[in-house]
């Protein structure tokens, strides 16, 4: 006999059959991805079998200093700021961009930057790059001070109030030989006035040591860190600011304010400039220094950030300069600052005369910056590239948070997250056939022309190329022999070399001033983009 048909299945069986297809199907597309991107990650990551990355030696080399204002960093060779608690202004919490109304828009994102003439020498000592400053009135005095991007803050020795201060590269400024200068009075505070509204600090994400710590933004915490943003006062009437670094070192100063305006090599073209050019501005007159602030070569410190009360926005306001940009060109022996644009070798020979001026060696490329509200020039990194191993994408996440990549002229050094150690060793590894660290190892001539070129990619399609001769630094020079040396240049038999690009920040990253380099790093505040290109820097 012919089986008879099976009963035709009840509605609510039929229901779960289908629901229980739809939860497998679910299942499998999600065990699929989640195998692939496993599988990518893992193509640069090394074996387990490979040997961890050593640990960079510590330095107390002067070269490695930072001497930002801005950003904590927990690394041990790096001069930072312990929090912002401990500063006479505030901290602030970081939020991403919301709209693209403050940020550059696209046509602007590319536009030609202004081309300026006020473009002032760069010297080049301990791993810094600094700027001369001349200050006051008849007369003015010459302060040797470092260009620090990742800083808000003004400062130098004034005497006779700084007893205790180190000796430097120029002489005390004298306050009292003045006669412009003005000791600025409780009430009139301007170094520790915040450039938009408490609550604005704590939208979004912290960036940890640098946040008011815990900070939830809601009214008690906001009531609670209203008393980092005081009106700081002395005994003597005086705005005081109190700065403190990680590993030790701080400054004392008061508020002055006083005619300020860069300088160049010569002393009588330095006054020319100073009387044509120089406005009132408020600095930091500092009274006590200690750690490294005694021993540094510079005099002090040229805060460049994005803060209204640094020089570029201050010249800006008062007409000194038509827009609020400027840019730096780093060479091993120092390079230039120009103002208010970027310039070309044509215009400075036409203003300056016979000189050899700086040289674009490609079109400036240009990124927007990442994020609002902060002081700091924070990018958007998109690719990693060790020679031609690109690093996974998954990994980028590690450099853009919390802090973010910034770009901080006042590091002498790079440092990127540890989480991507093992990839960027592995990648090293596949280029170099050596483990990367951060000692010194010898090197021929041919052994260091085949180290990679590391690429940083930013938002936008900007392509930073850091060649070996930025990040290997000589390391078996004797303390009689000048540290400048052009690497590009071929050598005999071994030298002693050093890689600087630390991979062990605890989050995000900062591109120093070894990854600017040969290049013309171009602070378009006024249009919130940076602009990169490959330039001789000369001057």
């Amino acid at each position: 006999d012919m089986a008879s048909p099976l009963p035709p299945l009840k509605k609510a069986t039929r229901v779960l059959l289908f629901a229980a297809f739809i939860w497998a199907i679910s299942c499998w597309t999600w065990t699929i991805t989640h195998l692939q991107s496993a599988v990518s990650s893992s193509l640069l990551s090394p074996s387990s079998s490979l040997q961890q990355q050593d640990a960079p030696s510590s330095l107390s080399n002067e070269r490695t200093r930072h001497l930002s204002n801005s950003v904590n960093n927990s690394s041990s060779r790096m001069v930072r700021p312990s929090s912002k608690a401990q500063d006479s202004h505030h901290s602030i919490h970081l939020r991403r961009r919301e709209t693209t109304a403050s940020s550059a828009s696209a046509s602007q994102l590319n536009q030609p930057p202004p081309i300026t003439s006020l473009i002032y020498p760069l010297h080049a000592k301990s791993g810094t790059h600094h700027a001369y400053l001349y200050i006051g009135s008849p007369v003015p005095q010459r302060q040797t001070l470092i260009v620090d991007t990742g800083s808000r803050l003004t400062a130098f020795p004034c005497q006779p109030h700084c007893s205790n201060c180190g000796e430097h590269a120029s002489s005390p400024f004298q306050l009292s030989e003045s006669t412009s200068s003005e000791i600025v009075p409780c009430g009139e505070c301007s170094l520790s006035r915040g450039d938009f509204e408490l609550e604005g600090y704590f939208s979004g994400n912290g960036i940890g040591g640098n946040s008011l710590r815990g900070a939830t933004g809601n009214e008690a915490d906001i009531q609670l860190h209203r008393k980092l943003l005081p009106q700081s006062c002395n005994s003597n009437n005086q705005c005081e600011v109190n700065q403190k670094y990680t590993e030790g070192s701080s400054w004392t100063a008061f508020e002055v304010k006083d005619k300020v305006w860069l300088g160049l090599d010569g002393e009588s073209a330095s006054v020319e400039q100073h009387d044509k050019h120089s406005t009132l501005f408020v600095f930091g007159c500092q009274v006590s220094e200690e750690g490294l602030f005694r021993t540094q070569y510079a005099d002090g410190i040229i805060g460049l950030s994005m803060y209204t009360q640094t020089l570029v926005g201050t010249w800006k306001r008062q007409g000194s300069i038509a827009h609020e940009s400027f840019s730096l060109c780093f060479n091993r022996r120092g390079g230039h600052i120009s103002l208010g644009g970027v310039t070309s070798s044509e215009e400075l020979e036409q203003t300056q005369g016979e000189v050899a001026g700086p040289q674009h060696l490609n079109p400036m490329q240009f990124t927007p910056f990442a994020r609002d509200k902060v002081w700091y020039y924070t990018v958007t990194i998109t690719s990693v590239s060790v020679g031609s191993h690109v690093l996974p994408h998954s990994l980028l996440r590690y450099l853009n948070d919390n802090k973010g990549a910034i770009v901080d002229s006042g590091t002498t050094d790079t440092f990127l997250s540890h989480k991507i150690a093992k990839a960027f060793s592995l990648a090293w590894e596949k280029v170099t056939g050596q483990h990367y660290h951060n000692r010194m190892q010898q090197f021929t001539f041919d052994q260091f022309n085949n180290l990679p070129v590391i690429t940083y990619e930013l938002e936008g399609g900007l392509q930073w190329q850091v060649k070996p001769e930025a990040y290997m630094e000589m390391s078996d020079l004797n303390e009689s022999e000048s540290i400048i040396d052009d690497l590009s240049e071929p050598w005999e038999g071994n030298r002693g070399l050093t890689s600087r690009i630390y991979v062990d920040e605890p989050s995000g990253a900062v591109l120093g001033a070894n990854a600017m380099l040969n290049h013309d790093v171009y602070f378009d505040i006024e249009n919130r983009r940076l602009g990169v290109a490959r330039a001789t820097c000369a001057y």
